[in-house]
């Protein structure tokens, strides 16, 4: 740690704010203010094995290889086992990646690697390293074994003898040399024990003791040790020495992506049907939730029924129906309550945006959502629900999505198609800690995913779109350009036709929306909008509370060019002049009494005015509240009233016995654990270099 510590403080501002930014753990709060804290911080191996997740298959080769190396890593010793050149560009910017993420650091013309034996406890599938097998030894032995070597070790305490045979055999000449003394069999058995592979479930190296396989003379010198296995094994320092002619595998160039030529033109025009699709879905979709809330199975998530339900309704294909309800899940557009799923209040919000300002928004919805609704179906899976969300694959799906795009952006310019088929092995090169996590499911989730970037405009004929590609250089001004030129603004007009149909070419806007959704019934949500106005719709627009001059005159205004069929006018007319003939109050209760002077006792008594009471005859008065309030507002003037059933019956009325009821079970403040903030990359950098 102290190690780390000494270089972190020969860091520049920029390089540590890099390294902070890089390395988001280190900026946890409570960020740490001094050297030494972001060095323990850094060194934790969950702190490293999130480091390791940023880098590249060579990158992670290089680092493997240096653990092998251990305390002689060096350049050259890690071309020589690469096979490539001191001076190799690639491995030069692998070490250049390692470093810059404080994995490994500069030390003594070397690098200190010897902390990577957490994040790689078998490097090249070899054995423990000698300091950790030679701690089972008592001191006369590994004495015995210094005076072998030649090592003084006179005064030294038991792990500084240690230290300085496991340095001894480090030296690949020593234990060559040592080896070629033995007989010829011991050496032929050295050298195929040497290039057994190890796995954490069965040590390599271990010698079980069968015939033939007995090493002394090699335990003896130290080159197989005894372990706690009750075996001798072969520290790791020696197996890579007898390792000749092995080369270390460095696969410095990425899998090819097939590409194919493609019009750009040709992909702006699908990304922009793709992007008014979804919005139009969206739409439609909400409208249909309007209608009453979507109920969801008992045991979560939304069944195959109400979603094929909705399908129809919306009037889009089911896979754009499950991508749309996901989005709006994860977007917080919708609500979920015993009674079902319905719009939340975010979503008036959402609507009174422009169409540019959406698409940003679902977009940036669907970079962490936690499912991928249009991935091919897991064949394990028993069922094909809907808003079903792995909390453990969310974080996978977040990392994935990034990588495809930028992957795509990266390595396929302008002009040019990729072939999917061609992107897992590309995606295990770019990223293989986030590919392993993936496992199986990654051919799924990388079809599933290129669907539904093509559907947001994300990705067009299998390109990335100038949309994409803005989101990810974090130009969010020019995001919005691009969202804003494949989206056609929206309309506040409408083509009415003598058919008394209304259509929109294009997205309507909000205003213009409400008010067709009002007077009129939907017919089309996708490509053109369309609705119909009957009798049923324009009676709805006067039950909202229009009048028909009024309502005219509002569909005037949206009207293309003014113009305003004469058959819808005549409808308006004809539907508002039979409006309101029959009048329906509401009432909670009747009083009846054949007392006419005390029912207008009543009507007129000041303390009854909460009753709202109507005269309907001179003996029936009607309470627009319920039975039960009326009777206790009547006894608490000083009435006497009677309670009748419906059917004229006298109602009985037991009394109920009370009970308090048990408080709320409210949430021990003192149980929540909040969620951990990040620091400001360059605010703790700046910490750092202020108490070095």
């Amino acid at each position: 740690m102290q190690s780390l510590a000494a270089h972190l403080r020969t860091l520049t501002m920029e390089q540590l704010t890099s390294l902070v930014a890089s390395r988001r753990d280190a900026s946890l709060e409570p960020a740490p203010k001094t050297a030494d804290r972001l060095a323990a911080r850094l060194l934790h191996p969950s702190s490293m094995a999130g480091a390791c997740a940023l880098l590249t298959l060579p990158q992670l080769q290089v680092g493997e290889a240096a653990t092998a190396l251990g305390g002689g890593c060096t350049t050259a010793r890690l071309a020589a086992l690469f096979g490539v050149p001191a001076d190799d560009p690639d491995l030069a910017a692998a070490l250049r990646r390692l470093t810059q993420l404080a994995l490994i650091w500069p030390h003594d013309g070397g690098f200190v690697v010897s902390h990577l034996s957490a994040v790689w406890p078998y490097p090249l599938n070899l054995g423990p390293g000698a300091a950790e097998l030679l701690t089972a030894q008592n001191m006369n032995e590994l004495r015995r074994l210094a005076k072998l070597y030649c090592v003084p070790v006179t005064g030294l305490g038991k792990n500084e003898v240690i230290a300085a045979l496991a340095g001894w055999l480090a030296q690949v000449e020593n234990v060559r040399r040592l080896a070629a003394q033995a007989p010829a069999d011991v050496r032929a058995q050295l050298g195929r024990l040497a290039l057994r592979p190890t796995s954490p479930f069965r040590p390599g190296g271990i010698m079980y003791g069968s015939p033939g396989m007995a090493l002394p003379w090699a335990a003896e010198r130290g080159l197989v040790v005894g372990s706690g296995w009750g075996a001798e094994e072969m520290p790791r320092e020696v197996a890579f020495a007898l390792r000749e002619g092995y080369v270390a595998p460095f696969d410095r160039r990425p899998p090819a992506v097939s590409v194919t030529p493609v019009e750009p033109e040709a992909a702006d025009q699908e990304a922009a049907a793709a992007a008014v699709e979804t919005l139009a879905a969206i739409t439609s979709t909400v409208e249909t939730m309007n209608s009453g809330p979507v109920p969801l199975l008992k045991t979560g998530g939304l069944g195959v029924r109400e979603l094929r339900r909705i399908t129809k309704s919306s009037g889009q294909d089911e896979d754009r129906t499950r991508l749309t309800i996901e989005l709006l899940a994860a977007s917080g557009l919708t609500d979920a309550s015993d009674t079902g799923l319905c719009p939340s209040t975010s979503y008036d919000e959402f609507a009174a945006a422009d169409p540019a300002t959406q698409l940003l928004d679902i977009v940036q919805t669907w970079l962490t959502m936690p499912a991928c609704p249009l991935a091919p179906a897991d064949p394990t899976a028993t069922s094909t629900r809907a808003l079903y969300w792995d909390e453990e694959e969310e974080i996978v799906l977040t990392g994935l999505r990034a990588l495809i795009l930028r992957t795509l952006a990266d390595t396929v310019p302008e002009g040019q198609a990729a072939d999917p088929d061609t992107l897992a092995d590309r995606l295990a090169w770019q990223s293989p800690v986030l590919i392993g996590q993936v496992n199986e499911d990654l051919q799924r989730h990388v079809t599933g995913i290129w669907r539904e970037a093509h559907r947001l405009g994300l990705l067009a004929h299998g390109t990335a779109t100038r949309l994409c590609r803005s989101l990810l250089i974090g130009d969010f001004d020019a995001a919005y350009r691009h969202a804003e030129a494949i989206l056609p603004r929206a309309r506040g007009s409408a083509i009415l036709q003598n058919d008394l149909t209304a259509v929109v070419t294009g997205t309507p806007s909000t205003d213009l929306l409400a008010l067709l959704d009002s007077a009129a019934t939907p017919e089309s949500r996708s490509g053109a909008w369309t609705w119909r106005f009957s009798p049923a719709s324009i009676r709805g627009a006067l039950d909202a509370g229009h009048n028909a001059t009024d309502l005219l005159a509002r569909i005037t205004e949206v009207a293309e060019g003014g113009r305003v069929p004469q058959t819808l006018v005549y409808l308006i007319d004809d539907v508002a002049r039979r409006y309101g003939r029959v009048q329906v109050h509401p009432t909670g209760c009747c009083l009846r009494s054949d007392d006419e002077t005390l029912l207008t006792e009543i009507l007129n008594t000041r303390s009854l005015q909460a009753l709202r009471l109507v005269r309907l005859a001179p003996t029936v008065l009607a309470s627009a509240k319920p039975q039960a309030e009326t009777l206790a507002a009547l006894r608490a003037a000083g009435h006497a009233p009677a309670g009748l059933r419906a059917d004229g019956s006298p109602a009985i009325e037991i009394p109920q016995r009370r009970r308090a009821a048990p408080p709320p079970n409210e949430p021990d403040s003192g149980d929540m654990v909040p969620l951990p903030r990040l620091g400001d990359p360059a605010e703790v950098a700046r910490a750092l270099l202020n108490n070095r």
